[in-house]
């Protein structure tokens, strides 16, 4: 396995790019994954219109969602220290696969901030 280097940026895949990392050596990850929220009513609430995705989002379909997170989950699971930390921004839509993937996975939940605002800020 080839190490990345430290204090650098890696435009890589996080699943993939985690591989690279050692098991048990990160303090803390946070992370904020693709909501798959796929608004159609508000749209404009949440201002996605094309010009401000970033080139190379992909939207993750709602029927894959789960199967997505555990994915990327085991990876940070593996690379965590065993008193390390992770923070997971998520949408209220897809929560429950995020919660059910910590819990499968064998982390532990300690607590949640939730947030609430408008986005048309």
């Amino acid at each position: 396995m080839k190490n990345l280097q430290v204090n650098k940026i890696h435009n890589l895949d996080c699943t993939e790019g985690m591989k690279h990392i050692s098991d048990n050596t990160i303090d803390l990850v946070i992370t904020d994954p693709p909501f798959a929220i796929d608004f159609k009513a508000k749209r404009s609430n949440y201002h996605r219109t094309a010009s401000r995705v970033l080139e190379g989002y992909n939207e993750i379909p709602k029927e894959k969602y789960y199967d997505f997170t555990v994915k990327w989950m085991k990876e940070v699971y593996r690379i965590l220290k065993e008193s390390g930390s992770m923070y997971v921004f998520s949408g209220w839509n897809n929560l429950k696969d995020i919660l059910i993937a910590i819990d499968e996975l064998g982390f532990i939940t300690v607590n949640h901030i939730i947030c609430k605002y408008q986005f048309g800020r």
